[in-house]
């Protein structure tokens, strides 16, 4: 396994992120942050109502967005470091 090694401050997740993590036909509405530091993606999928939470190399899929947010409440972090 390789670790990355920063010089300097190490980058932080924001807003403008959010295009990075839209693929396919899924649209990243939300961008969360595990306890480490690790990005969280929420994302709809652009023609059916269905909610995609994607961290590390896990993905779960959801039938609301709130059912979605549940799920990551009390697990991840916003990108403020405040708990969901």
């Amino acid at each position: 396994m390789r670790f990355p090694v920063f010089y300097g401050t190490k980058p932080k997740l924001s807003i403008k992120d959010m295009d990075n993590f839209s693929r396919g036909d899924y649209q990243c509405r939300v961008l969360l942050q595990t306890k480490r530091g690790a990005p969280v993606a929420i994302s709809e999928h652009k023609d059916t109502d269905i909610w995609k939470v994607t961290h590390g190399f896990s993905t779960v899929l959801f039938g609301t967005q709130a059912e979605a947010l549940a799920y990551c409440k009390g697990r991840f972090l916003d990108l403020d470091g405040q708990a969901v």
